[in-house]
């Protein structure tokens, strides 16, 4: 936290209908997750830590605005926007010390939740960076073995900065081989705005540091203190994991591999109002080609031969590391592809902790989606999406394909009706010829005793007109006698 009389354990309150975790910096009323500046929740984290306990103005905006450039009633701003995040009820609890300051009152549970991140390297929140004198540390982000991540701000400028620092050892060859795919990005790509920029690095005197832009909180971060990724579209997710997919087909292109795909490692730029996804942490990275880096005369620091042929596969968050990388075989470009199916999976349920499990299926209706899933995380590598520019294509025309299928749909259901019909046609055929064959036969017959009967209609007009012949013969001989 920002603040440096905080105990090492963190915690969860509740009070009223309000829930505040500390390791999550997460408010909710009521069950809903609210979206708060963080100035006013680190506000709130500070009375709480100090619940019946007046904390006066000055000790509130040294602590929490500490060597930073601020406007008139900073601080009643921030108090405003926490009592009408909390709602009118819980705010009560939120008192006004006239011309003192504020205190929290009432009751207040307490539950330990976690831990503070602990600096081995005897870093400390208020301290100005060796060889940065005007940059002062303000937030532990993240540590590693052998590595450490920091915010800090420029006293004057109020500018953010992340440094990552290291003592020697991995974490060193760690910064190094970020710096060296860094330059190589930034040589062969240019300032594309998909990666985050490097400005300096220290590799001579200790604490080892490389010094980059601030470009917003993790996904990972953004998911949890927001809910921000399940109030996105279907359109815009698709949007998210598109831009994440085609930057990571645009390090492949020049022979990056990044290795370690995951939401902690991308960071969200929410310029616009809009989440813009930045690439981040090569620290675990390698080269599919090992001359590709002295061909644009690049030094390949932290980058042995083994490293700069991928063939490390012991890298990356195990969520993530495809299943032929956990066997043993050394990480390929398919690899990342893996990742980033899982990565998919996540984003478009809104759950970044799931796994992609057996019967994932069963989360996704858009059969599209659930295709491009099963493709990208095929667990075999043979069978996955070819790239990552191919499943950034994919996502980007899935309207298109949506309207396809529906097409293709329909032109399947004609052909099966035709089938149909025809197979109805050939199974009738015996019993159209059997009754074509009893009609002709019952024609025919009727035919042939129609002329018998004529015969022997014509046969008796003979004989009669024989047997009258006979009596007129007869007759004049008698007359003559």
């Amino acid at each position: 936290m920002s603040y440096q009389f905080m105990a090492d354990v963190e915690y969860l309150y509740r009070f009223g209908s309000a829930e505040f975790d500390e390791t999550s910096f997460t408010l909710k009323v009521g069950g809903e997750t609210k979206r708060v500046e963080r100035k006013p929740l680190e506000l709130l984290a500070l009375l709480l830590r100090h619940t019946d306990e007046v904390m006066t103005k000055e000790e509130l905006l040294s602590t929490i605005w500490a060597d930073q450039i601020t406007v008139e009633n900073v601080l009643a701003n921030a108090i405003a926007k926490l009592r009408k995040a909390l709602g009118k009820e819980n705010a009560a609890q939120l008192k006004t010390q006239a011309r003192i300051g504020y205190r929290f009152t009432g009751s207040v549970e307490r539950i330990a939740a976690g831990r503070k991140k602990a600096s081995a390297l005897k870093l400390k929140v208020g301290e100005a960076l060796s060889g940065r004198p005007h940059y002062i540390l303000t937030e532990q982000l993240s540590t590693t073995p052998g590595r450490e991540v920091w915010l800090a701000r420029h006293q004057k400028t109020g500018e953010k900065r992340v440094f990552k620092f290291s003592s020697d050892g991995l974490g060193l060859a760690s910064l190094k081989r970020e710096v060296t795919l860094f330059r190589m990005l930034q040589k062969e790509l240019g300032d594309n705005g998909n990666y985050v920029k490097l400005y300096d690095w220290n590799f001579e005197t200790t604490p080892f540091f490389i010094e980059s832009e601030y470009a917003g909180v993790s996904l990972k971060d953004w998911a949890i203190r927001t809910d921000q990724l399940k109030a996105l579209s279907e359109d815009e997710k698709v949007s998210l994991v598109a831009k994440i997919a085609q930057t990571v087909a645009d390090a492949h292109a020049i022979g990056i591999l990044h290795k370690d795909l995951k939401p902690a490692n991308i960071l969200i730029d929410e310029k616009d109002g809009k989440p813009s996804p930045k690439l981040v942490d090569f620290g675990s990275g390698g080269l599919t080609d090992r001359d590709k880096i002295s061909n644009i005369d690049i030094t390949m620091l932290g980058l042995t031969i083994d490293e700069a042929t991928s063939s490390d596969t012991t890298s990356g968050t195990p969520l993530y590391i495809a299943p032929e990388v956990l066997s043993g075989q050394s990480p390929t470009t398919k690899s990342d592809v893996y990742a980033l199916g899982v990565l998919l999976y996540q984003v478009w349920i809104g759950n970044l902790r799931k796994p992609l499990v057996p019967g994932w299926e069963n989360d996704i209706s858009d059969e599209q989606i659930k295709a491009d899933i099963s493709t990208a995380a095929n667990g075999n590598p043979t069978e996955r999406l070819s790239s990552a520019a191919t499943l950034a294509e994919r996502l980007r025309t899935l309207q298109d394909r949506r309207e396809q299928a529906i097409v293709n749909a329909e032109k399947l259901k004609e052909v099966e009706t035709a089938e149909r019909i025809t197979r109805r046609a050939k199974a009738r055929r015996p019993w159209l010829i059997t009754t074509a064959a009893a009609m002709l036969f019952g024609i025919a017959a009727s035919m042939i005793f129609g002329l018998s009967e004529q015969k022997a209609q014509e046969s008796e007009k003979q004989q009669r007109l024989q047997a009258l012949k006979t009596y007129f013969i007869d007759l004049a001989r008698t007359l003559a006698s």
